[in-house]
């Protein structure tokens, strides 16, 4: 009898286990979801309207609101009257990538697009491992365990204190972000750095933005992602077009600016959600959105900081 009464207990026991077991599994395929190896669900993913999932991961307060870095604000540019109706920078850039599930969307448009395409003009070298740099050594400083979003101008303070190590010597990884660059990175890093950067106070940003980005200096910016965000327009073209946003229903996100047309009234900006998505990996964002920043009374204000950032 008394063996009996064992025997039950330790089938008692074991069923406990196996309940708690399974209800550690979580969605994203790890038993734990507390695990810093692994990026946990947060606020900063957008899905499209097929359904796909992206991740963002910019640190904003997503209301509309430009932020203006009156620190470290640009000023005195100087305005050409003869600026051509378009303009791209685009095929100086490295391949088109994809951020996979981190919120390290600010580390793929300032360390790995914006620096990579500094160091292309620079060098005028054909792009490998070796001098395109890598949003990981960026990221991975700046981020928490989570594996959440982090902000432009924190990134770029690091580009321009450290520099950015290339890929070759610290890759990409898009399942974790805890890994932490070591001597050789850091010291190879220095050969990547900026001078300075500086923000745009969002006066007159059209005409300022055409200017710089043909003087080849392509443009950091934050936006808030609505559903509309993506959608095909009237030119067939990946777009973002003027409409009224709810502003409980958004996410932010950094790009790259690197072209625009007048025809299409829009700027050409570089995305890190892979070639598969938009046109090649690119999306077109209404002028409108950049002639509102300073608009409170506008209901399409989606840019919420700029940034320039000059080559060491």
């Amino acid at each position: 009898m008394k063996k009996l009464q064992l025997l039950f207990l330790a089938i008692g026991l074991s069923l406990i286990s196996c309940y708690t077991d399974r209800d550690d599994i979580n969605t994203s395929g790890s038993n734990n979801p507390e695990s810093p190896e692994t990026p946990q669900e947060t606020e900063n993913q957008f899905i499209s309207e097929d359904g796909e999932v992206y991740a963002t991961g910019l640190d904003c307060e997503g209301n509309g609101n430009y932020t203006i870095d009156t620190e470290n604000l640009l000023e005195a540019l100087n305005i050409p009257e003869d600026l051509p109706e378009s303009f791209d920078l685009s095929e100086f850039l490295p391949p088109v990538g994809n951020q996979g599930e981190l919120g390290s969307c600010a580390s793929w448009a300032t360390s790995y697009y914006m620096k990579s395409f500094q160091e292309k003009i620079e060098s005028g070298l054909a792009y490998s491992e070796a001098n395109i740099l890598s949003p990981s050594y960026t990221y991975n400083q700046l981020t928490t365990d989570d594996c959440g979003g982090t902000s432009i101008s924190e990134t770029l303070a690091l580009i321009k204190d450290q520099g950015v190590a290339a890929l070759d010597i610290f890759p990409y990884t898009e399942d974790e972000c805890s890994t932490q660059p070591g001597e050789a990175a850091v010291e190879a890093a220095k050969q990547a750095r900026i001078s300075d950067y500086k923000a745009l106070s969002g006066e007159n940003m059209v005409a300022e933005i055409k200017t710089l980005l043909t003087q080849q200096q392509p443009i950091i910016v934050g936006a808030v992602l609505s559903p509309e965000f993506g959608k095909t327009d009237s030119f067939g073209l990946t777009a973002y077009r003027e409409h009224s946003i709810d502003y409980n229903d958004v996410t932010c996100h950094a790009m790259l600016v690197v072209g625009f047309s007048d025809e299409y009234n829009a700027f050409k900006l570089v995305n890190s959600w892979g070639e598969d998505w938009g046109d090649n990996g690119f999306v077109w964002i209404d002028y409108q959105a950049f002639e509102n920043v300073n608009d409170p009374s506008a209901s399409f204000r989606i840019i919420n900081q700029a940034y320039v950032a000059y080559d060491l």
